[in-house]
This record gives C-alpha cells, structure tokens and sequence, in this order.
C-alpha cells in the first residue's frame, strides 16, 4: 500500500519513490524498540520426572575451560571467550560475536543427584544431563483399608 501511494505519486522518478520509500521505513522500524540483547550463552532447558536437560551453546571454547557448578537448585556456568584476533592490516568491517568472560545461572525446579549429573560436548553445544534426587522423586502413598 505505502509502495502504491508513492508511485502514484512520482511515477516518473523510480529513484525518488525508492528514496522516499527507505525514509518512510527507516522511520517506522526507528520507533521500534531496541532488541533484548541475549543472555550468553544461549540455553535450552527442559524437564521431565526423571531429569533436567541443559544444553548451551558455547562455540570457540574448549570444554576444559567452562565451570558447570551445582549448588543447592542452582545450576552455573562460568567460561571466557577470547575475541578474534586481527591479522596485521585488517580492520573490523562488522563484529557481532561477544568475547570476555560471562557466567549464566538458572535455577532448577527440583533437587538433583549432584553425584549422577553427566556433560558432554560436542560442536560447540555443552549438553548436561541432571537427573532428579531419589529423595525427591514423586511417591505413590497406598491407602489400606481397615
């Protein structure tokens, strides 16, 4: 519609409607908010009866270097990313990627059995594995009828 009105408007001049056309929406998406910046890293966190999953995504880390701490119903975790190194004669054209250090702690919805929690890592996704406290587990109460 925008688009129909300017080149009923200008139909002669194609580079006026199109610079028309970027100011009209330059100023739209101006008045939107600013993007909530991500928490890093990124995680995925689902829950079953039996256990927690946690995966995170931490590309360009080695596994050595990432803390995963358990702490009551807390889980952390603790690196550094090291930023990019420029070769002699170049200059950053555009840099997105964060570095330095960060720490990320969600809380779990149950106790876990921090002795049986397992970590894998493979293509820069860190995959934990909580399995859920016995002590915790749902139980099933049998009614005896006198």
């Amino acid at each position: 519609m925008l688009f129909q009105e300017l080149v009923s408007r200008f139909p002669q001049d194609s580079d006026m409607q199109m610079n028309l056309l970027q100011e009209r929406l330059n100023r739209l998406f101006s008045s939107l908010p600013e993007p909530k910046e991500v928490d890093n890293p990124p995680i995925n966190v689902w829950a079953s009866e039996q256990n927690v999953v946690v995966i995170a995504e931490v590309p360009g880390i080695e596994p050595q270097n990432i803390d995963v701490q358990v702490v009551n119903n807390t889980l952390t975790l603790k690196s550094k990313r090291e930023p990019d190194q420029l070769e002699e004669g170049q200059t950053w054209h555009r840099r997105e990627r964060t570095y330095g250090p960060f720490a990320r702690s969600i809380e779990l919805p149950y106790a876990i059995d921090a002795e049986k929690c397992q970590a894998s890592f493979n293509h820069g996704l860190l995959k934990i594995d909580l399995p859920r406290a016995a002590i915790d587990l749902p139980r099933k109460i049998s009614i005896h009828a006198a």
